[in-house]
């Protein structure tokens, strides 16, 4: 008998020695189920993926691109590089075909998810959502606390006006990395809009107030709320122009400037408003500029309205102004509003730029 059998053969039930024993075996009983269960979840995640991959065959695989992958030693940055080319150049179709095969070469499951995800995105951008949709629910399927999938499927299910679902994503986001209230707002108040027009879940009376509420709370959603009341309840939007503040009826110059019907309670309270006075100044200003009320001497906010009411004044030229949005963020701009930078993708950072222009007479003609 060596020492080990001599050894186990005289350890009794209250030897530590025992107690030592049992637990390392516990371990290593505890460590073989975790490796056991882990591959069976790891193939059960590759046969999903496979299955899910089978949806893309209609596109067809390149054989160029297959047979490079079979003589490269290390042939996956190359393509990817030769991907995110076709991509930037708009050339969806060629972009989605390389994806696609490397996802069908490539084994690791987790290998798989960038590629996954930059195949969302050409789908996103060569105007396929709910294809883009499914991959990234598919993605979080397996792989559920991934901010960058959850913050793309938030895009695509705004873009699809899926915003309860949006809303429920972006709390899975608050819980992985929090700062998300100033998009909580927006995505409630956009579910208060488009439940209002489809006469569902909330009263035509309780939408105004609740819309007011949320104003006060969140300022940055002022463009948002503003254009909807302008639309829907004018007498309640005319309501909030003369309670906001004046100096952020500027960012909604645009609004103000195509109205053609202003109330003409507020015309008479405009025209015997004092000229020292600073409430309502701004609003009076850009409707003489427009010509509505009648010019007075004092000094204008902006530049362009002083030079309109200059041109009024001297009756020489008609001036009318042209509006453009600049992304707060990147810079960017933008001939349309939006809620959403185009560029950037960053929220409710959109500043309105004001530029003067030579007022066109237009003649409309009916089609009918």
């Amino acid at each position: 008998m060596d020492f080990f059998e001599y050894a186990i053969s005289n350890i009794e039930y209250r030897d530590p020695l025992f107690g030592i024993v049992i637990l390392i075996f516990c371990i290593g009983l505890v460590s073989l189920f975790g490796y056991y269960w882990n591959y069976i979840i790891s193939k059960k995640q590759q046969e999903s993926l496979r299955k899910f991959m089978e949806s893309f065959d209609y596109i067809g695989f390149d054989k160029e691109v297959k047979e490079f992958l079979a003589l490269s030693p290390n042939p996956i940055p190359s393509l990817l590089f030769m991907a995110k080319m076709y991509q930037k150049s708009a050339n969806y179709e060629k972009a989605i075909r390389l994806y696609t095969t490397l996802l069908d070469s490539i084994k690791n499951p987790l290998d798989k998810i960038p590629i996954l995800e930059s195949l969302g995105l050409v789908y996103t951008k060569a105007g396929f959502p709910l294809r883009a949709k499914e991959i990234y629910l598919e993605i979080l399927h397996h792989y559920p606390r991934n901010p960058v999938t959850l913050n793309a499927l938030i895009k695509i299910y705004e873009e699809l006006n899926a915003f309860e679902d949006a809303l429920n994503a972006l709390d899975c986001l608050e819980e992985i990395q929090g700062g998300t209230q100033l998009h909580q707002s927006y995505l409630q108040t956009k579910i208060l809009i488009f439940t209002s027009q489809n006469h569902t879940q909330i009263t035509q009376k309780q939408l105004p107030a609740k819309l007011l509420a949320t104003l006060k709370k969140e300022p940055r959603l002022m463009r948002l709320i503003m254009t909807f009341l302008k639309d829907y309840y004018p007498s309640l939007f005319w309501q909030c122009v003369l309670e906001i503040p004046q100096d952020s009826l500027l960012q909604i110059l645009d609004l103000l400037w195509s109205q053609k019907e202003i109330p003409q309670e507020i015309l008479e309270e405009l025209e015997n408003l004092p000229t020292q006075a600073n409430n309502l100044r701004i609003l009076k200003e850009i409707l003489e500029a427009k010509g509505i009320l009648s010019l007075s001497a004092s000094q204008k906010a902006i530049f362009e309205l002083e030079a309109l009411c200059l041109l009024r004044a001297n009756k020489s030229y008609q001036g009318d102004l042209r509006f453009s949005y600049q992304c707060t963020n990147c810079s960017g701009t933008s001939p349309l509003a939006f809620d959403r930078c185009p560029h950037c993708d960053e929220l409710l950072t959109s500043k309105t730029l004001v530029f003067l222009k030579e007022k066109q007479d237009e003649v409309c003609y009916s089609f009918l």
